[in-house]
Parts: C-alpha cells; sequence; structure tokens
C-alpha cells in the first residue's frame, strides 16, 4: 500500500499530466470518486501541485482612458480585477506599482512614501536587475509598536536596499500626543533634512486609509474614540497621513498638528503624487481624493476603476 504522500503525488500526476478523468482514476486505483477529489485537494494545498495562470491582459486601458479624462489626472495605470480577495488585489496593485517606479525612476531623484499595506506590498514585489542610485525618504514618522512593515522607514528601507539607493529616515512616530511635543521634536536637524527632501521629492508614493478602519487605526497611532471624533467632523480618510472629508478637501483637525510630516498642501504643490489604491473598501476614499485633486497618477483596480466612473 503506497503512503498517502506518493498517492497523492501519483493521483495528481495521472489527473494533471496524463488528464484521466477523476472516475478513471478511481478505478485504476480502487478508490471512491470523492477520495480522488480529496486527494487533489490535498495536492493543492501541501504545493505538490502549483496552478499558474498567466495573465495577458494586464491593463484596462479602456477604462485609464476614461479616468484621466473625468478626473484630469495626468495617468492612471488600472488592473483586472481577477480575485475577490484583498490579498490578491494588494499583490497585483503592487506589481502595477513596481512598474511605474522602475520606469520612471532615474539616477539622483527623490522618490517619497508614506506607509500601509499597499505600500508594504510594494516593497514586497520589487526586484530590480539594474541598480538606481536615489534618494529614498518618508513623508511620516516611521515608528511604532506593532507591524513595523507597514511604517513608512521600514518600506523606505527595503525600497532603497532593492533599488540600491539610500534611505533617510524619519526616527519619530507618524502622530504625536501633543502639539508642543511635535514642535521640539521636528526642529532636529536630520527632521528637517528629512521633511525638505520630502516637501522637493520628484515623485511621492501614497495610499489612502478609511479613517474607521486605516494603518492609523492598525498601528494604534490613532484612538478608536478619535477616529469616532474625525468622523463627527466629516472625515473619511486620509492620504499620506492627512485627513479629509468626502470631497476631499483636508480638515482644520488637531491632530494635523500633531503629525511628524511635512505638510502635505506643500507636497503636492511640488511633487508628482501617485495613489496606489483598490479594493471595494477603497473606492470612496480614492473618490474624495480625486475630488481634491490631490492625485496626479492613480493606479487602482479595475472593479474601483469602474465605481469612479459609474
Amino acid at each position: 500500500m503506497q503512503n498517502n504522500s506518493e498517492l497523492i503525488t501519483k493521483v495528481a500526476y495521472m489527473y494533471y499530466i496524463d488528464n484521466l478523468p477523476q472516475s478513471k482514476i478511481a478505478s485504476l486505483l480502487g478508490i471512491s470518486n470523492s477520495t480522488v477529489s480529496r486527494l487533489l485537494q490535498s495536492a493543492r494545498d501541501r504545493g505538490i501541485v502549483k496552478i499558474e495562470i498567466q495573465n495577458t491582459n494586464i491593463r484596462c486601458y479602456s477604462l485609464e482612458k476614461k479616468l484621466i479624462d473625468k478626473f484630469h489626472i495626468e495617468e492612471a495605470i488600472v488592473v483586472p480585477s481577477y480575485s475577490v480577495r484583498e490579498e490578491n488585489i494588494l499583490r497585483d496593485l503592487g506589481e502595477a506599482g513596481v512598474n511605474y517606479l522602475k520606469q520612471n525612476i532615474k539616477p539622483e531623484m527623490t522618490i517619497a512614501f508614506s506607509m500601509g499595506k499597499t505600500l508594504s506590498v510594494v516593497a514586497d514585489c520589487l526586484e530590480v536587475e539594474e541598480k538606481v542610485d536615489c534618494n529614498i525618504v518618508p513623508i511620516t514618522g516611521g515608528l511604532g509598536q506593532v507591524r513595523s512593515e507597514l511604517h513608512s522607514n521600514d518600506i523606505c528601507r527595503r525600497i532603497a536596499d532593492k533599488f540600491g539607493g539610500t534611505a533617510y529616515p524619519l526616527y519619530a512616530p507618524a502622530i504625536l500626543a501633543t502639539e508642543d511635543l511635535k514642535n521640539g521634536i521636528i526642529k532636529d536637524p536630520m527632521i528637517q533634512k528629512v521633511f525638505q527632501m520630502g516637501l522637493n521629492a520628484d515623485i511621492t508614493v501614497v495610499g489612502v486609509g478609511n479613517v474607521s478602519d486605516s494603518t492609523f487605526n492598525e498601528l494604534e497611532l490613532i484612538s478608536k474614540e478619535e477616529s469616532k471624533e474625525m468622523e463627527r467632523h466629516g472625515v473619511i480618510g486620509d492620504i499620506g497621513s492627512w485627513f479629509f472629508d468626502q470631497n476631499g478637501n483636508i480638515l482644520d483637525l488637531d491632530i494635523h498638528r500633531r503629525v511628524v510630516g511635512p505638510d502635505f498642501k506643500k507636497l503636492s504643490e511640488n511633487s508628482k503624487v501617485v495613489l496606489i489604491a483598490g479594493t471595494e473598501e477603497k473606492r470612496e476614499v480614492i473618490k474624495a481624493a480625486l475630488k481634491g485633486k490631490w492625485v496626479d497618477v492613480l493606479i487602482t483596480c479595475e472593479n474601483a476603476a469602474e465605481y469612479l466612473l459609474d
């Protein structure tokens, strides 16, 4: 009697390589159809069988043109929505972000990054054949208690390492407890240098977050009570750690006086802002960011693009 691994492998080979139907495999091996089905699933679960789909349609060009025309942005990149799982959508967005960076980064450029899941995936996906001597800076503080890979400092470090560039970290939390504490910290010459580099970055790559379910909450940078208070003021999300309403207006909030990072309004005047965001949960916030005219280049998924154009 074969051991379980051998039987799983044999069934997988007969089905995927020999193209035998499950009923034929069951008959040849003297097992039931349901057992064959279970063994094939085990082959996938164990990694004995890996299914790869070659995606030949990697851009939704017609949607891109419509987004550019509607929102008067410089460029739109829309990836097909083949999956309904967030991690797969983020992976596709991350790959699209990587392609954009590799096509647009030149030596001696300064590229700025905010924080969050999507940008962390960009860092994960990045593979570079030829190194580029560039500067990578955060636009918000990058220290916190949990999930360091979501922080801007860690994202910048990973991207700089892969490009062969230089990372300039901000050694401070993204949001401080008081305005006085922030004012004291940002007097540091190194922090001021990073601020100025961020304000004058050639490209700034950001994500957006929902005020009630964002990286800020996950990293415990703002409390649930503070999130609810901001919602009462009409805040629906943030871009680059600056909070706005449904029309994209960055509001006069106490939290902005405690954010460690350059003023996003000034930054957007000098830098090309690339927003990488998708999924159903983010589409209202993406829409608000576009209405506020904070975005020069949008990288999003097909489902979100269709919603924005509806």
